[in-house]
């Protein structure tokens, strides 16, 4: 159940625009919202208190916004090194979810750069949410809009048949107010020809065994596909229309590189679904 998320925010369009992907957790449970501006130590320097004021004014405006929705706010503005002070700071405050946003062209621009943002999702131990933008530009101006809106309504598990798996589908369950359907997937990666169709059937099967924990409570289908994981769910997830990617930062096989290597930058970057990263123990 998410019940507190922490929302870091510099005052970019687009951090503006996460307010209404928190909205979307209100009838999933959310009860609390804290918004976090982090004043950068290494930018500032001699004009962090200039800074630091100036933040405090501006984010009484993003808790307004909350406030409209009836979303108990409360508002934060802390000198330090931004990524690691976003990470510290959720721990201190032992929010449930950290809520961030990405541009569809690569990961948010702006004081929340991208490396923050992968920081925060290797780091961290709370689930992570990221939204995606489309960037649009208008004369000299760049405008953001959400590539995906309704992200909860077509969500997309795909799972290892690992004990992390487990760990996935039990975080998704406190979500099954706002999910509309559910897609388990499995990817076989380096497979024999002559072996695949039973392994399929084989990881089918398992899938069932998994997902039936949600019988009565949402729509679910199951898919077994083929290929290199990151690149087969993020084409499969464009095909299938689906609406938010929930992964865990962990798993096996191919899956162990999610968020260690070159799968987690790619998926990532390149795909326009939200994503959301459910953090599980090293094993």
């Amino acid at each position: 159940m998410i019940e507190t998320v922490l929302v870091p925010v510099d005052f970019t369009i687009e951090s503006k625009e996460l307010l209404a992907c928190v909205g979307e957790l209100k009838n999933a449970g959310l009860k609390k919202v804290i918004l976090l501006h982090v004043v950068d130590i290494y930018q500032a320097q001699g004009l962090a208190p200039m800074f630091e004021e100036n933040a405090k004014k501006r984010i009484v405006e993003y808790r307004q916004l909350l406030d409209e929705i009836s979303m108990d706010a409360s508002t934060l503005v802390i000198h330090g090194d931004v990524k690691k002070t976003i990470v510290r700071v959720a721990d201190e405050e032992n929010v449930d979810c950290i809520v961030m946003g990405a541009t569809t062209s690569g990961l948010v621009r702006g004081r929340l750069i991208g490396r923050t943002t992968e920081y925060i999702s290797r780091s961290s131990g709370k689930i992570v949410l990221i939204e995606k933008y489309d960037t649009l530009r208008e004369s000299e101006e760049e405008s953001y809009v959400k590539a995906c809106s309704a992200k909860f309504s077509k969500v997309m598990l795909p799972v290892d048949m690992s004990e992390n798996s487990r760990t996935l589908l039990d975080e998704v369950s406190g979500l099954v107010d706002i999910i509309d359907e559910l897609v388990v997937v499995h990817v076989l990666e380096d497979v024999k020809s002559e072996e695949f169709e039973i392994t399929k059937e084989q990881s089918l099967n398992s899938l069932s065994k998994l997902g039936s924990k949600f019988k009565g409570d949402l729509e679910v289908s199951y898919y077994v596909i083929e290929g290199k994981p990151a690149e087969v769910i993020d084409s499969f997830a464009e095909e299938l229309g689906i609406t938010l990617i929930a992964i865990t930062n962990r798993g096996i096989g191919s899956l162990k590189d999610i968020l260690l290597g070159g799968t987690a930058e790619s998926l990532l970057r390149k795909t326009r679904k939200p994503v959301l990263l459910v953090p599980v123990k090293n094993r």
